[in-house]
């Protein structure tokens, strides 16, 4: 995305939701005479969904815990790398764990913005994705996101397993080292134990924010109640 696009996306994903589409329209037709290719970039910029939109304008209002959780997404990759290579890196138990620490953090923030159950789950998925995905870790930090991602949570990342090029001939498989293989197995058994974790977690702060939807709701009636009285 060039720079000047960059700018005016930014500016107008910073914008409450339902004030997106008349000033991209606005920005847009201001734009025409000035830059007809960029005007015509802004009017195609899709309205962001309510999970994206509540993102970007976390991001805008306090970039710090987003910007820590796309570093822990930066050693959870490597880590993964490394399991995945055999070679040595940082322990992807620890990895793991601070990378659930930084989401949470995210999460409780976004808990703050009172959004729904399953927006806040949207939103938690697009999260975990852009978070160990290089190629989007510019738009969650800069606030550009503008879809829900989804994603089946912790597993290796399919890019990182080297491939043989294109014409190479196969040559006979070389002898298993038992230690790296074992390692893998470590490796992919933490990752499976840390997923089974998270997803419990979401669960019981799913069934939390439902809880406190209910009792938000129970004193609004008691309140009304008590000024009808």
């Amino acid at each position: 995305m060039a720079d000047p696009l960059v700018r005016e996306t930014q500016k107008l994903y910073a914008l409450p939701l339902p004030e997106f589409t008349a000033a991209r329209n606005a920005r847009s037709k201001a734009l025409k005479k000035e830059d007809p290719e960029l005007a015509a970039a802004v009017a195609a910029l899709p309205k962001p969904s309510v999970a994206a939109g509540a993102l970007n304008a976390l991001v805008n209002e306090d970039p710090s815990e987003v910007r820590a959780l796309v570093q822990s997404g930066k050693r959870l990759r490597a880590a993964q790398e490394a399991a995945v290579t055999g070679k040595k890196g940082a322990d992807l138990n620890e990895a793991v764990a601070e990378h659930r620490t930084a989401l949470d953090r995210v999460q409780r923030d976004l808990r703050r913005r009172k959004l729904s159950g399953p927006t806040l789950e949207k939103a938690t998925q697009t999260l975990r994705v852009a978070s160990i995905d290089p190629e989007l870790w510019p738009l969650l930090e800069r606030g550009l996101l503008h879809e829900d991602l989804a994603a089946s949570g912790f597993g290796l990342d399919p890019s990182l397993v080297p491939k043989r090029p294109a014409g190479q001939r196969k040559q006979a498989a070389p002898k298993p080292d038992r230690k790296a293989e074992k390692r893998r197995r470590q490796a992919l058994e933490a990752l499976r134990e840390a997923e089974a974790t998270l997803k419990e977690a979401e669960r019981r702060a799913r069934a939390a924010h439902r809880e406190l939807e209910r009792a938000q709701a129970d004193v609004e009636r008691a309140r009304k109640r008590a000024e009808e009285a």
